[in-house]
């Protein structure tokens, strides 16, 4: 059963840094093949490719010596955990938030007299060179971070906030070591982000022997060829589709609310979507229209507009939380249980197939939320408002993995609907003080959005260990592993990336949460009473949501389609969750789920077509050293 190797560890520890570097350029440096902006990374999947391939003449001189599918998934798994921390929506923010403080300040924004003193010097970069080398470019043209300053003034803060992030994280591996069993063995949930990256390493699979796979392989893969084509040599006709708005259609009161609305095509998004359950994807689209029909009554009534209202949508994603917990009450009894008093082999409360015991699983949690208040308390924050600010944040974070593992969202960035806008609405910033409101703007690469958020993957390599029958006990320790070294290399690639290029993306994420905290503190908030009534009615129609869908067999409306429906991305590709979901309902109704099963590799396929063709025109951006676009960006 034990086919998780140390070969395979090996393998995954040389790939990550090298991930790590070419994510950072193609996101970052060339802004181009925005990977971690969607669910299922292809960077990860292109990487799996290219060992399948090396599998081949592996395979031809010895059996022994071709990777096993646990090898390859060990592989993948530690990928994904090191392909998220380095994301868009995670580490990408945080070196820049470290220099951005000092870095950016300037006698006209007086960020010196609001809040330098209660930045704490080991959580920041105060170095004027390296601070300037890094973000600030004023000095300097080219920098570089291997200089003993550089590397002294930023040794101190990326090794404390290197320790935070493994702290967070072990939290989110011991919830999702708890849940697990819940929602995998009890409940089913279908987990449809990891059905690809499962079917190609299945050597039992005949997915590359399939017709269909390859016709949606073929169709889309020259649809991007033809497109990178394009850039080079302009005379070969581009296949773009460009995007056309709605929202222009309409000029007058009220209905001109509905604003940006794009009509959009990516093939590979319909290819995910298509594996969402049909009632699910249904309730996604469903409640994109009802929310832009929201919009359009709210300004009949002459109501404040609120863009993307922020407060309603982190309502929605927390009311999953709830749902979660209320399912599995009878769960997290036992388990609980099992903590205080050990389980006997066999027993009810048997852990013993657990990644991890359940006693270690529930005092982790509680340790590490302890340890995670201990370091806000001394970088400067009030219990209170640290434990508010990382409440609202885990119970945000669980709803985010609840709707991956039940509805394999392509998408779940949530954006600017943080914890701390959440306490401002509620109490204002004069109650939450300067120094927390300074000390929260340092967690902005936490809450600004949520597009590669590591829990839902720690919970997806727990799924793929499940159905390939992985070694509990060893995946715990390879997602430990590549924690720590996915915390690091992202790191240092981000840092090697900003001190080598002159890079606008770094400069704005390091202004951005100082530029509103500038704002607090000199344009105070009050109790915000409309927004608070919002999340309020966010969290308690999600929980309305899930009760008619358990009281009436008939209620198909999902909470889980309630909370994607609410983000901006879906705002953007809408278009396609309709495509699919009309395509999946009818081939279900006329040919049934013998029909949709045969389906499904053709899917599969224009998910890799765009993916490999995609993925090797961003490699080439690299090489090039300029973005080359394949479809539309994908804003």
């Amino acid at each position: 059963m034990r086919n998780v190797t140390w070969r395979a560890i090996l393998i995954g520890l040389i790939l990550i840094p090298i991930n790590s570097y070419l994510l950072i350029q193609m996101e970052c440096v060339y802004y181009v093949a925005h990977s971690t902006l969607f669910s299922l990374f292809f960077n990860v999947l292109l990487m799996v490719l290219v060992l399948l391939v090396v599998n081949i003449p592996l395979r031809r001189l010895s059996a022994d010596m071709a990777f096993k599918q646990g090898e390859l998934l060990t592989i993948y798994i530690m990928l994904c955990q090191a392909s998220a921390l380095a994301g868009h929506s995670m580490m990408q923010i945080l070196p820049p938030t470290m220099a951005g403080a000092f870095g950016l300040a300037t006698p006209e924004n007086e960020w010196k007299e609001l809040f330098w003193r209660y930045i704490p010097h080991w959580l920041a970069v105060n170095d004027e060179r390296a601070v300037d080398g890094y973000i600030a470019k004023r000095l300097t043209g080219e920098s570089t971070l291997y200089t003993a300053q550089h590397i002294e003034a930023w040794l101190t803060p990326v090794m404390v906030w290197a320790a935070f992030i493994c702290v967070l994280m072990f939290v989110m591996i011991c919830f999702n070591v708890i849940v697990r069993k819940q929602w995998i063995d009890r409940e089913r949930l279908s987990y449809p982000i990891v059905q690809l990256p499962f079917e190609i390493t299945n050597r039992t699979s005949r997915l590359f022997k399939n017709k269909l796979m390859w016709l949606g392989f073929s169709i889309v893969g020259v649809m991007t060829f033809v497109n990178g084509l394009n850039f080079f040599f302009p005379s070969v006709p581009s296949l773009r589709v460009a995007p056309y708005n709605l929202g222009e259609l309409f000029s007058g009161r009220p209905w001109n609310a509905v604003g940006y609305t794009p009509l959009t095509f990516r093939p590979f998004l319909i290819g995910l979507v298509f594996l969402i359950p049909l009632d699910i994807s249904f309730s996604c689209w469903f409640f994109f229209v009802l929310w832009k029909a929201q919009q359009i009554f709210e300004s009949a009534l002459g109501w404040r507009a609120r863009p993307l209202l922020s407060e309603q949508a982190a309502g929605a994603h927390i009311s999953l939380f709830f749902i979660a917990i209320w399912i599995g009450r009878r769960h997290l009894s036992q388990v609980f249980k099992a903590a205080l008093k050990p389980a006997m082999r066999g027993g009810k409360h048997d852990d013993s197939a657990e990644l991890l015991d359940y006693r270690i699983a529930v005092w982790g949690l509680i340790c590490g939320i302890g340890l995670i208040l201990l370091f806000c308390w001394k970088a400067g924050m009030s219990l209170w408002a640290a434990g508010a600010f990382f409440a609202l944040y885990l119970m945000t974070e669980i709803g985010i993995t609840r709707i991956r593992a039940e509805v394999g969202s392509p998408f779940h960035d949530l954006h600017f609907a943080g914890p701390e806008i959440l306490m401002i609405g509620a109490v204002g910033t004069r109650k939450i003080g300067p120094r927390n409101l300074t000390i929260m703007s340092l967690f902005w690469f936490l809450s600004r959005m949520h597009y590669s958020d590591v829990m839902p993957h720690q919970l997806e390599g727990f799924k793929l260990a499940d159905r390939a029958r992985m070694d509990n006990r060893w995946v715990f320790g390879v997602i430990l592993i590549a924690t720590v070294v996915g915390t690091f290399a992202a790191f240092w690639a981000i840092l090697h990336s900003g001190y080598r290029h002159s890079n606008v993306v770094l400069q704005f994420f390091g202004r951005e949460p100082f530029a509103r905290l500038q704002q607090w503190l000199t344009l105070p908030a009050s109790t915000d009473m409309a927004g608070l009534g919002f999340f309020l009615y966010g969290i308690l129609f999600g929980i309305f949501l899930m009760f008619m869908r358990v009281r009436f067999l008939w209620w198909s409306l999902h909470p889980a389609g309630y909370a994607v429906s609410s983000t901006w991305s879906m705002r953007t590709f809408w278009t396609q969750f309709i495509v699919a979901w009309l395509i999946k309902w009818l081939i279900l109704k006329y040919g049934g789920v013998k029909a949709y099963r045969k389906a499904v590799p053709f899917f599969f396929g224009i998910i890799l077509g765009e993916f490999v063709v995609g993925g090797f025109w961003a490699l080439l951006s690299i090489v090039v050293k300029k973005p080359i676009y394949t479809f539309t960006a994908w804003w």
